[in-house]
C-alpha cells in the first residue's frame, strides 16, 4: 500500500451510542494511525421527526469529535439515500481512489487484532481472482479448524473487497434471481439451510431493498469465494430493534459473541471448507428454529404456557 494500510469505509446514520462504540473500537485497533477512515453519514427523510433529526445532529458532532484514525475524510449526504444506496456509493467513491477498501457499519464492534487481520488477508489474496471478500465476522464454530476457510456465501458484517472483484457486483435483482435458479436454488441457500433465495426474491418483488444478497448473487455467480476467520472479531450490536434490516432479537446471540483479538491468516487452497460450512448451516438452522419457535426450549416454554391459561 501507501503511506496508509486499506482505507476504511463507515457508514453512519442515526445511532450516536452504536456509532460511538464502533467509533472507539476502531481506534483502539492495531493500524488505526496508519488507516484513513471514510465516514459516509446518510441524510433524514423530509417526514424525520425531531428526534432523529436530533439524533443525526449528535452523530455528526460525534464524528467530529476526535481523531478516531490516521487521517478522516466525512461525506455528508442532505438527502436520505437509504442503507443500500449509500453503501453502495460509499464503496464505489473509496475504490475510484484506492484498489481495496474495508467496510463497516455503525452497529459493528471489532475486536483489536481486526484491521490487522484484514489487511494481511487482503494482501495475501490480492491477485486470486476467485477471492471476492475477506469476512471479519464468523458464526460459531468448532474449535480445533484452522484459522482461516473459504465460503461461498459472504457477509456485510465487517468485511472487505478489492476493485478487481466489487466491478462484478450487479443490482438487476431479476436477472440474478434467473441465473440463481439456473444455478440451483439449494446450492445457494448453502444445500438447504440459508434463507438467501428468499432473500433475493424479495428484492425482486419489492419487499426488500437491501445490497447484501445482490453482493453474494454477484459472487455465487462468479464462482467466486469469501475468506472467514475461525472465530469472529466483529460483533453485531444491532439486534435492539434500531437496525435498517437487523430486528430485535428474541435471544442475546449476536451481542454476547465472544470477539478474539488475532486470527492469522492462513494461505490455502481456494475451496470451500466443510467444517466452515457446516458452522454455518447450523448457524442459519439455530435461527430458524429461533424465529418459527421450533427450538426445544421454545417448546418447553409453550408447554408451559397451555398449562397455565
Amino acid at each position: 500500500m501507501t503511506e496508509f494500510d486499506s482505507p476504511i469505509a463507515l457508514f453512519v446514520h442515526k445511532r450516536p451510542e452504536h456509532a460511538r462504540k464502533t467509533l472507539e473500537a476502531i481506534s483502539r485497533n492495531e493500524g488505526a494511525g496508519r488507516s484513513k477512515l471514510f465516514i459516509f453519514s446518510d441524510g433524514l427523510p423530509d417526514d424525520a421527526s425531531e428526534g432523529e433529526k436530533k439524533a443525526l445532529f449528535k452523530v455528526r458532532q460525534l464524528i467530529r469529535e476526535r481523531h478516531w484514525c490516521g487521517k478522516i475524510e466525512i461525506i455528508e449526504s442532505v438527502v436520505n439515500k437509504g442503507l443500500a444506496q449509500s453503501i453502495c456509493d460509499g464503496i464505489n467513491l473509496v475504490l475510484e481512489k484506492y484498489e481495496r477498501v474495508i467496510v463497516l457499519e455503525d452497529d459493528l464492534e471489532t475486536s483489536t487484532g481486526f484491521l490487522k487481520y484484514m489487511n494481511n488477508a487482503l494482501d495475501m489474496y490480492q491477485n486470486e481472482n476467485r477471492v471476492f471478500q475477506i469476512s471479519g465476522f464468523m458464526v460459531k464454530n468448532r474449535s480445533w479448524v484452522s484459522q482461516t476457510g473459504f465460503l461461498r456465501v459472504s457477509t456485510s458484517w465487517g468485511w472487505a473487497t478489492w476493485r478487481r472483484a466489487w466491478k462484478f457486483y450487479r443490482t438487476d435483482a431479476r436477472n440474478l434471481l434467473r441465473e440463481v435458479d439456473l444455478r440451483g436454488r439449494v446450492e445457494f441457500d448453502l444445500d438447504g439451510y440459508s434463507f438467501h433465495y428468499d432473500e433475493l426474491k424479495r428484492n425482486v418483488t419489492g419487499e426488500l431493498n437491501t445490497w447484501a444478497v445482490l453482493w453474494y448473487a454477484s459472487i455465487f455467480l462468479n464462482n467466486g469465494m469469501c475468506l472467514y476467520p475461525r472465530r469472529t472479531l466483529v460483533r453485531n450490536m444491532g439486534f435492539d430493534g434500531t437496525g435498517t434490516h437487523c430486528h430485535k432479537s428474541k435471544s442475546n446471540y449476536f451481542h454476547k459473541m465472544p470477539i478474539v483479538e488475532q486470527i492469522s491468516v492462513e494461505l490455502g487452497s481456494i475451496k470451500e471448507n466443510k467444517q466452515y460450512l457446516q458452522a454455518m448451516q447450523r448457524h442459519y438452522r439455530r435461527l430458524y428454529q429461533e424465529w418459527t419457535g421450533t427450538r426445544y426450549r421454545d417448546r418447553v416454554l409453550n408447554k408451559i404456557h397451555k398449562i397455565y391459561l
